[in-house]
């Protein structure tokens, strides 16, 4: 593979992956379930040797950098996700008091999203 088509495709890539952050931000699905098809099918085709990327280091180090960001931003809004199903499964549950005055946990269904209609 020639130096210069695998720049094109590393560019290509840092492409992609600013598009996919944009669309993740917008949380906008569809068009980031494009954008990650289109890179899949890049990094399929894409096996460079060590040196055909001599030159490269700087667009490595930005692709390395962005892919680490997308990372991020979907893992905090995992985070933020889960911590939200957590507060809301609690909220489900009233707290009652038996006989002995002592809190008791009252378990019914205990879940925000219980599958049932």
């Amino acid at each position: 593979m020639a130096c210069a088509e695998t720049k094109l495709k590393l560019e290509t890539l840092l492409e992609l992956l600013l598009k996919e952050r944009a669309l993740t931000r917008d949380l906008d699905a569809s068009g980031l379930q494009a954008v990650v098809a289109s890179k899949e099918e890049l990094l399929a085709e894409f096996n460079p040797q060590p040196e055909d990327v001599e030159g490269c280091e700087d667009l490595l180090k930005k692709i390395d950098h962005e892919n680490r960001r997308n990372a991020y931003l979907l893992w905090s809004g995992l985070s933020v996700v889960r911590d939200l199903m957590g507060f809301f499964g609690k909220s489900v549950c009233p707290s009652v008091y038996g006989q002995s005055g002592q809190e008791i946990a009252v378990h019914q269904g205990g879940r925000l999203l219980s599958g049932r209609v």
